[in-house]
């Protein structure tokens, strides 16, 4: 019954929110911890009581960290995910008119993720939404004061620091595919991130204990749970995304046999043609945009295949701005496929993602985010096997090379990347 209640009052809560200055009595200043909860709500009953609920960290709890500022009375949150700080500014505080409780909402708007609940004192209870995934939806809560992430108490561990040669779904050969886990310890706080062969996933925060390790990572877009025990050199462990795909993995450290352990991002998508590509996408605003055009004429292009719902694709649009703003001459167009088949709710979402991120070059609507339908669309190459995939075209409008995933900057590849491709750009250029 006050499982009920809550969706009920949660529902009301939101629908009507009335806007209110932001003030320290409604929210505090400071850090927070948040807990997703993985598992599926029925399976578990919950004490949604907002003043007596007290949860425990298991394999099925998701932990993440933030820290709410107030700016001249301006409120933001900042995600904390080991290096990275994730600004989030579109926050709606208000209050219910029927139950006069305090509401809240985070906007993921680069994401067309939300985050919605009410508050009380020091805790906030609600639901993480993916509104192109339909009512999909995951319960959260945060309690203040708190900065831990898994365990506020640590313990001498086994050191994981190191690159580890993963393989996940490694009883499942038709579906196993490899990463390089590349972590790095400090006392009992693990952080790091797994690179794989179509991008990585991101930071990842958390902690080892004895020899178990946990690790996970939030940003309005992944909800990525990761948890192993090493023993006899192996790590085996369960990796969540969601609250519903689990998969298994094991890891070894890396050695030199592994050395070709991940396939080269230049080698897995291949060009059709040695011949001139030829392609035609509206924009946003409905103008039809030609690789044709005589803006593209004798200039070096880069065919930027990404998807707003794509953390890695993210990456790549703040490295294609850098890009941009050091060689202004070089032409950018990005083509998006994107999780709804209503083609005005696609266009809606690129408005608002062109407008979040900033940038000013051409964003059109390919169609639908399924790898089969964009092969399908772009003739000129073999095959997608990642979102973002970046296609360098010379002047001449043949393909120079294609650059499957992105390894971004919580990866120890991102460095070098960034000033291979820079120079590449650059003898181009001239």
């Amino acid at each position: 019954m006050k499982n009920l209640i809550f969706l009920i009052l949660l529902s009301l809560c939101i629908s009507s929110c009335i806007e209110t200055p932001n003030s320290f009595t409604h929210l505090p200043p400071g850090k927070w911890r948040g807990i997703l909860k993985l598992t599926d709500p029925d399976a578990q009953k919950l004490n949604t009581s907002i003043n007596e609920t007290e949860k425990v960290i298991d394999y099925f709890e998701l932990p993440f960290n933030f820290e709410v500022t107030y700016d001249d009375e301006q409120m933001h949150i900042d995600l904390i995910n080991g290096d990275e700080k994730i600004r989030v500014e579109d926050i709606h505080l208000g209050r219910d008119k029927a139950t006069a409780m305090d509401t809240i909402l985070f906007d993921f708007i680069s994401f067309d993720t939300r985050m919605e609940g009410f508050y009380e004192e020091n805790f906030i209870e609600g639901y993480w939404k993916v509104p192109y995934k339909g009512k999909y939806s995951i319960q959260f809560f945060a309690k203040y004061g708190e900065d831990y992430r898994f365990y506020k108490n640590p313990t001498d561990s086994y050191n994981f620091e190191g690159d580890w040669a993963v393989t996940f779904d490694f009883d499942n050969p038709d579906s196993a595919y490899k990463a390089i886990g590349e972590f790095k310890q400090n006392g009992s706080t693990l952080n790091g991130t797994f690179r794989t062969e179509t991008g990585d996933y991101r930071y990842l925060a958390g902690d080892a204990k004895g020899n178990k390790m946990k690790l996970s990572v939030f940003d309005g877009s992944h909800a990525f749970l990761f948890s192993g025990n090493f023993k006899n050199d192996t790590i085996v462990g369960e990796f969540r995304s969601g609250s519903h795909y689990k998969t298994k993995w094991k890891a070894h450290r890396l050695n030199k046999d592994d050395e070709d352990f991940l396939k080269d991002p230049y080698d897995m998508t291949g060009a059709v043609t040695d011949q001139a590509v030829n392609f035609s996408f509206p924009d946003i605003d409905g103008n039809m945009i030609s690789i044709n055009d005589k803006r593209f004429d004798n200039k070096i292009a880069l065919i930027n295949i990404m998807g707003t719902w794509c953390p890695n694709c993210k990456d790549e649009i703040l490295f294609l701005k850098e890009i941009k703003e050091e060689y202004p001459q070089v032409e950018i167009i990005s083509i998006a496929f994107e999780r709804y088949r209503e083609k005005d709710k696609a266009i809606e979402i690129l408005k608002k993602y062109q407008n979040k991120m900033d940038f000013d070059w051409p964003i059109i609507l390919g169609g639908y985010a399924d790898k089969s339908e964009t092969s399908a669309l772009l003739p000129f190459i073999d095959k997608i096997y990642s979102y973002p995939t970046l296609i360098t075209l010379n002047k001449d409008k043949t393909i120079i090379e294609i650059h499957t995933g992105f390894n971004g900057p919580a990866t120890t590849k991102y460095k070098a990347f960034e000033t291979e491709f820079k120079n590449k750009i650059k003898s181009l250029i001239n």
